[in-house]
């Protein structure tokens, strides 16, 4: 688990977001909302597919809650990795929040998991 990570609100501008994720060369990021509770996850295939290019609609900015992806898919620090695992591949996503006490305490990463295994941190 990585408990450097970034996070977004989800009342930020896309045209923000973007900014963000180029800034900490990250895929995706949790969404927070203004009591920093996980609202969501946002990922570059949400901006893609979400916007199709256009950060404005009507004349107003596109915001992460427009585009991101909720609920978000979450874990706890106990979460067994094999389980991890199941929930990455069986949901076909590449990232999960780990909450502990409803806050986002880090983010494990499909290429975390692989890490472990290559390293031989798991038994």
């Amino acid at each position: 688990m990585s408990t450097e990570f970034v996070t977004i609100r989800e009342d930020a501008p896309v045209s923000q977001l973007c900014d963000v994720m180029q800034a900490a060369h990250v895929h995706g990021l949790p969404v927070l909302n203004a009591h920093d509770e996980l609202v969501g996850i946002v990922t570059e295939d949400d901006i893609l597919y979400g916007t199709m290019g256009a950060f404005e609609r009507d004349g107003q900015a596109v915001l992460v809650k427009d585009i991101m992806t909720s609920p978000a898919i979450c874990a706890t620090p106990d979460t067994d990795v094999v389980e991890l695992s199941r929930m990455l591949a069986g949901m076909h996503i590449h990232r999960i929040p780990i909450l502990v006490d409803g806050r986002v305490a880090g983010v494990v990463t499909a290429l975390d998991v692989v890490r472990a295994v290559a390293l031989g941190m798991l038994s």
